[in-house]
């Protein structure tokens, strides 16, 4: 998720074990360590491509290091509020808690998480939200503002207003919860219907909302996209993405293909790029589609070629002079069941 949701959740995790004894600094202190795991963007910048992909939500969001770092910083940081009479118990409570959430939700998107590194490179990926979800935060950060700005001695109330914060949330993803089962249930329907052949490997949903929602099928030479909204009024349309993974043929055994197949989770396709170079797509991610162009452009995908030395680097490619007033505007109108504009788009 983002780093306001992962800092707002991490502050009420800190107000409601600490907040009575350390007030604002208790929320501080939650914020510091809710954020804390995603620190490890820092090393990006002095690694390779492939062992970058490895390292974000890898080890620093393992169950591992969040009960280690909770049982290392217990008494130093007690110590700082002895004053105030916390004990290492409780600050390694805090600790742990305020982590755990952070990988907690990371856990509930697309991209993945670690959590059982070192011991495995499986990634945790429930596909329940978008890395930005505003119905997720604003509740967390309404209930904390409030609890923040209520007398320090009203400890109750102000614990009552964050488990109002975050239980609205929580209905929010049981909501959630309930449109993937939704949705996976319409596509699977329609799929042994249409595409009798095809395996329904994920269900997503798309950008910044929990209606419309993405399902990827896979059959034995590409991949079908199609879309579902409790609002669509017509048949379901798909769109077909051949693999065609015979381009990257000449890659085979190199580690930057190698940990993008482990990223994608073996859903991914490759392209000859307009320079000529070999690209890579992860298909369990959604695309953008800019109604000015007329085209759709993957979130995720790689460049794949051979510097000076001969050595394969995959740098990311970003989608370029996007026209993203009017993909909001586009993707606002899938929402509600308005497929004609969102279909005519060409692929990617």
């Amino acid at each position: 998720m983002d780093s306001l949701t992962q800092a707002v959740l991490g502050a009420a995790v800190g107000e409601l074990v600490l907040g009575k004894k350390l007030g604002w600094r208790a929320a501080a202190w939650g914020a510091f360590f809710g954020t804390l795991p995603d620190l490890d963007v820092m090393a990006l910048p002095f690694l390779d491509p492939a062992a970058g992909i490895r390292w974000h939500r890898g080890i620093s969001h393992s169950i591992l290091v969040m009960v280690l770092a909770a049982l290392v910083l217990a008494r130093p940081l007690a110590r700082r509020h002895v004053e105030r009479g916390v004990t290492a118990r409780e600050m390694g409570w805090m600790v742990f808690w305020a982590w755990s959430t952070h990988v907690l939700i990371d856990c509930l998107t697309t991209y993945g998480t670690q959590i059982f590194e070192p011991f495995s490179h499986e990634r945790v990926a429930a596909n329940l939200v978008f890395i930005v979800d505003p119905l997720v935060t604003l509740p967390l950060l309404v209930g904390l503002v409030l609890a923040l700005r209520t007398d320090p001695l009203r400890f109750a109330k102000r614990r009552m207003m964050v488990c109002r914060g975050i239980g609205v949330s929580c209905l929010y993803l049981g909501f959630v919860l309930v449109m993937k089962f939704r949705a996976e249930e319409n596509i699977a329907a329609d799929l042994s219907n249409s595409h009798p052949e095809g395996v329904l490997v994920a269900v997503a949903p798309t950008s910044f909302n929990t209606i419309l929602w993405r399902g990827l099928i896979e059959t034995e030479g590409g991949y079908f996209l199609t879309y579902w909204s409790p609002f669509d009024s017509g048949e379901a349309t798909y769109e077909f993405f051949p693999k065609t993974r015979e381009l990257a043929r000449e890659f085979e055994g190199e580690d930057a293909l190698e940990a993008l197949k482990w990223f994608s989770r073996g859903h991914w396709v490759a392209r000859e790029g307009e320079d000529g170079k070999l690209v890579l797509i992860d298909m369990r991610f959604t695309e953008i589609r800019d109604p000015r162009s007329g085209r759709s452009q993957p979130i995720f995908q790689w460049h794949l070629d051979r510097d000076e030395e001969g050595e394969v680097r995959a740098p990311m490619l970003r989608p370029k002079g996007l026209d993203y007033p009017g993909a909001f505007a586009l993707l606002w109108e899938r929402i509600w069941g308005d497929q004609k504009d969102w279909d005519s788009l060409e692929e990617f």
